[in-house]
Parts: C-alpha cells; sequence; structure tokens
C-alpha cells in the first residue's frame, strides 16, 4: 500500500528534517560497527525474539480512512493491504490488484484482483470490500482528510449530496474485478486508487450517513496485511504479531513492537538494546558519534523525501501580506539553524518539493538571510516600530503565538534563535509547546493558531493539491493555513492533468516559483533519513519511496538472538 501525500498527510514530527549530498548504505549489515555478540545488549535483553521498533507517539487512529499522523500510518501499513505498492523508483507496482488496465480516455481503471488474499480472520477479500472502502470516503457524513481521493469519482455528488445508493464510477464486475471511473484523466488518479482496503464484513452497523460506526472501531483495525494487532498501550507501545495466513507469505519475525521514544530517549533506548531500531534519528554528529560508539549498532541513510516548515494562519490580517511572509523568511538565519542543530548533515528549504524529486528545482530564491531586506518590507507593508520595538499598524502588533510540540531538540534549538532574530527585525515570537497529538488536532481541527511548525513526509508523486489547493481549506483538511491563489490552483490542477513527464516538470517548477514567492509556509529543512539499526537485525533495506513498511522490507527483516 502506498500511503498518498503525507504526501499522505501524513504529519511527521519534525526531530529532523534534509538532503545532503552523501551516499546512502540501505543494507544494516553491510558497514559499519561489527560488535561481538557478548557486547550487544539486545541479543540478551527479555524478548530478544521480538523485534523493537522505536518511534514516536501515534495519535491512536488505526482506520485507513481516518489515520492522520505518520505513525498512525505505519500501523495501517501493517495491517492493511492496497490495491497497488510501488518500487524502488517510485512506479506503481501490482499488490492486491495482479494487474490493470487504462482506458484509452485515461478516465477508467479496471483492475483485476488475486484471488488468494485473505482478511485476519479468514474471509476473503473481494471487489466488494473495495467498494465498501471507497463508499465511506464518499460518505455525506464523512469527515476525514482523504475526501480528494474520491472527489472525481464519477456519480460522487449523486451518492453524497442525493439519494443514490451505490457510486456510478466504481462498478464491481465480478468478485476478483473492480473499476474507477474518474471525471477528468488526471496522471494522480492511479495512486487515488490505492487506498487500503477495509473489510466490508467487520462493519455490519455502517449505513450511509453512519460514519460513526467506523469511528467506533478505530483502534481495533482488522485488516489482510502480514501483521495483527495484539495491544495498544496509549503512550507506551502497540505489539504486532505476525499473520501466518498473509498471502506474500508470513514474516520472518514473528512480532513487532512500536515503543514510543522521544528526542530524550531514543539514544539511550538504541544504547541500551532496549530497542532495535530507531526510525527518524536526527542527523547530527553528536548522533553518530553516540550510534558508532555502541560498537553494535549501523546508521541506515537517505535522502528524505520531506521537508519541515513553519505554517502561518494566512487569515491572521497580519499575515495575509506576502510582504510580512516574505520579511519573517529574510528575517530568520535558517542556515545559522541548519548549521547549529545539523552540524553540516542538513540543507536549507525553499520550495515544497523534495530534492529527491524529478519535479524540483533550484532555480528560485534562497532567501538567504538578510534582515535589512525584511525590515524594509515590513515597512513598504506599513509595519512602524512601537513604543516598546515590536512593529505595528492599525492597532495590530507583529506579536505572535507559535504553537509547537514537546520533546524535540530540534524546537528547543530553534526557539532562542528564532526569537532573537525576529526580535532584530521588530518582530515578537512566544513558543506554545503541547503534546504533539494536541498540536494536530489545534492546526488542522480547531484551526485556531497564528503559526505552528510541523513537517510533511511525501507521496512518490509531486501533486500537492491536498496541501495547497483552495478546495482543501476546510476544518480538518491538509490546507490548514487557508492558503487561497488562483494561479496555484491553476497549476496544481494542471500538473494533475499532464501525463508526460517532462512537461508535467515545466508545470511544476512554474509552480514551484510562486510558492517560493507567496510562502504559505516558511520553508525550513531538507534533510538525510537516518534510521539506527541494531546489527542483529539484517534486511533492513529502506530508501526514499521505500519504508519499512513496504513488504520488500517488513516480511524479509530477521533478527539475530
Amino acid at each position: 500500500m502506498k500511503r498518498k501525500l503525507a504526501l499522505i498527510l501524513s504529519l511527521v514530527l519534525v526531530l529532523s528534517l534534509v538532503l545532503a549530498g552523501c551516499g546512502s548504505n540501505n543494507d544494516s549489515t553491510s558497514e559499519g560497527n561489527t560488535g561481538s555478540s557478548s557486547s550487544n545488549p539486545a541479543k540478551t535483553r527479555d524478548g530478544a525474539e521480538t523485534l523493537i521498533i522505536g518511534m514516536s507517539e501515534v495519535k491512536g487512529d488505526f482506520i485507513p480512512v481516518y489515520y492522520s499522523t505518520s505513525y498512525d500510518g505505519y500501523v495501517v501499513d501493517l495491517i492493511y493491504d492496497g490495491l497497488l505498492s510501488n518500487d524502488e523508483e517510485g512506479n506503481p507496482v501490482p499488490h492486491v490488484a495482479k494487474e490493470w488496465e487504462l482506458s484509452e480516455d485515461h478516465k477508467t481503471y479496471t483492475f483485476h484482483l488475486r484471488d488468494d488474499v485473505k482478511f485476519s480472520d479468514g474471509e476473503p477479500l473481494t471487489a466488494k470490500d473495495i467498494e465498501f472502502t471507497y463508499m465511506v470516503l464518499c460518505d455525506p457524513t464523512y469527515d476525514g482528510r482523504y475526501t480528494d481521493q474520491v472527489s472525481q469519482i464519477v456519480g460522487l455528488n449523486e451518492y453524497r449530496d442525493g439519494n443514490a445508493e451505490s457510486i456510478e464510477g466504481i462498478k464491481v464486475i465480478d468478485d476478483h474485478t473492480i473499476s474507477f471511473t474518474f471525471t477528468e484523466a488526471l496522471t494522480t488518479h492511479i495512486w487515488d486508487c490505492s487506498f487500503a482496503i477495509m473489510p466490508k464484513h467487520a462493519f455490519p452497523e455502517y449505513k450511509k450517513g453512519n460514519v460513526e460506526a467506523i469511528k467506533e472501531q478505530m483502534q481495533t483495525p482488522m485488516g489482510s496485511g502480514p501483521f495483527v494487532l495484539e495491544k495498544f498501550e496509549p503512550k507506551q507501545y502497540i505489539e504486532f504479531k505476525a499473520n501466518p495466513d498473509y498471502f506474500m507469505g508470513a514474516a520472518k519475525v514473528d512480532k513487532i513492537i512500536f515503543k514510543f521514544t522521544t528526542g530524550e530517549t531514543s539514544m539511550s533506548e538504541i544504547e541500551k538494546g532496549t530497542i532495535d531500531v530507531q526510525i527518524q534519528v536526527p542527523p547530527k554528529g553528536e548522533n553518530k558519534e553516540i550510534i558508532e560508539g555502541t560498537g553494535y549498532v549501523n546508521i541506515v541513510e537517505y535522502p528524505q523525501n520531506g521537508y519541515g516548515y513553519m505554517g502561518w494562519n494566512l487569515r491572521d490580517e497580519r499575515l495575509a501580506d506576502k510582504r510580512v511572509r516574505q520579511a519573517l523568511m529574510y528575517g530568520f538565519n535558517r542556515q545559522q539553524f541548519v548549521d547549529v542543530y545539523y552540524q553540516g548533515y542538513a540543507k536549507v528549504c525553499n520550495v515544497p518539493i523534495s530534492q529527491v524529486s524529478w519535479a524540483y528545482t533550484d532555480d528560485i530564491n534562497d532567501y538567504a538571510y538578510d534582515p535589512d531586506k525584511a525590515i524594509a518590507l515590513l515597512e513598504e507593508a506599513g509595519w512602524m516600530p512601537g513604543a516598546d520595538g515590536i512593529r505595528e499598524k492599525d492597532g495590530n502588533k507583529l506579536d505572535f503565538v507559535w504553537d509547537t510540540y514537546t520533546d524535540s531538540k530540534f524546537v528547543e534549538t530553534m526557539i532562542p534563535m528564532l526569537k532573537a532574530d525576529w526580535e532584530k527585525i521588530g518582530v515578537k515570537v512566544e513558543p506554545n509547546l503541547m503534546e504533539y497529538n494536541s498540536l494536530v488536532e489545534k492546526v488542522y481541527d480547531k484551526r485556531e493558531f497564528d503559526m505552528y511548525n510541523m513537517a510533511w513526509s511525501l507521496s512518490i508523486d509531486p501533486d500537492a493539491l491536498e496541501l495547497f489547493h483552495s478546495s482543501q481549506d476546510i476544518p480538518s483538511g491538509n490546507n490548514s493555513v487557508g492558503f487561497r491563489n488562483e494561479e496555484n490552483d491553476k497549476l496544481m490542477e494542471a500538473g494533475r492533468k499532464e501525463f508526460d513527464q517532462t512537461k508535467r516538470a515545466e508545470i511544476y517548477h512554474e509552480w514551484a516559483k510562486l510558492m517560493n514567492e507567496e510562502l504559505p509556509y516558511m520553508f525550513l529543512t531538507q534533510n538525510l533519513e537516518w534510521e539506527a539499526v541494531n546489527e542483529r537485525v539484517s534486511n533492513w533495506n529502506t530508501s526514499p519511496y521505500v519504508s519499512f513498511t513496504n513488504r520488500n522490507v517488513i516480511l524479509n527483516v530477521e533478527i539475530a538472538q
């Protein structure tokens, strides 16, 4: 299954983020430390037969149509399957669908399913389960984040707003054949067909107009994937057991635990051997020193497909003027922050496209630190220093609350640097720290903020309509900042309609320049992805488009005891 945007949303807690021009080491046993068995505490701990993966805390939304953070996404990935997966280059490849066809007008995809896929309770997965999943997404009471994946299915409006009992554009041809017909020919629709498949029989109480029946099972998911959720202890861990009847064969590891770690605890856990793998390790010299010093932990390294940012509320009249946003970007020494925090393992980010993407361009303004230019822009926009030194205009002051999250050295490093830099240009900012999941709710559900910082883990395709299109400026939508720009909407729509990749790249280069000028976010960093992997773990072969939940990884990972 391929998560669509974050790119699907999926929010990634910024413990770090960029792309440094280094080669990757994708085999956790290929080089690095080779400590002796007796010096490796992971081999002798209780439960050594279990693979324990350290990560940030999940929110607890484990139903595919409702998860929002990438950590909940990892849970969904282990439990559920989609029609498609992807290879290392990011191309769609068969999964539950053994093959598919695209009509001549590029509007209809027909998928032929494998006949050996079963849910973990033994019931077969059929085309009716796929139809069911998409009908939930099309439900008139659906209030999740993934409306864009069904927005162009033929018959959506008649089903959502009328009395239709089925969706014209979704046809179950037989138990192992299903087709999707869209109103427009868009190159991104292939991924719209790849949503994680939910079992219809597991939701007997669900009827059109009653998504609460889906939400009731938020923490009791059941899918067809390689693992089954055994236990969830909030704020502590999630435990999984292997599905012995998985259609691709049982995983080599019988038990997995996701243990929740923080920036304060992760390195200690990997040193003590209480976890086998820590994902999203900040790429810093001090962490490299700790990891190499163990003698039994290696770094798996590859360019990250994502970026960190600060989002500002564009509904706030103080931030609605792009000159103010540009001034704030010029007024923060992002390169100095990168140098201090990442110590050479990152680069600043200036556009919402990953540097690993074919759509990336560096023909843009780099917003190098320039406080004089920042001041000039603010004064051009009418913001003058008040008696207390804070700039003001029409009774408003450039005095902001920055909502952010606890337990992050990234944030701890950034706070004094941002405050000091913006103070020099007459802008005051005060951090408001909270738990990450509380921040997600405040930003996306309530939309009550001045500014906040997070990160995006992107999908393979550079399409970011779900993040920045005006249609996504809705409660719980991904356009939390309220960015509305007609040219942006046109370019994003054009990028979806073009099937020639060279021409698509030209469209996204133009879009990148627009975003670099409009700055719906203050773009911060892109970095290397580091995963600390105990030497007893083999076949941990992750890469920019292949996470550890990819079946080529998770089914083949082994641990030595």
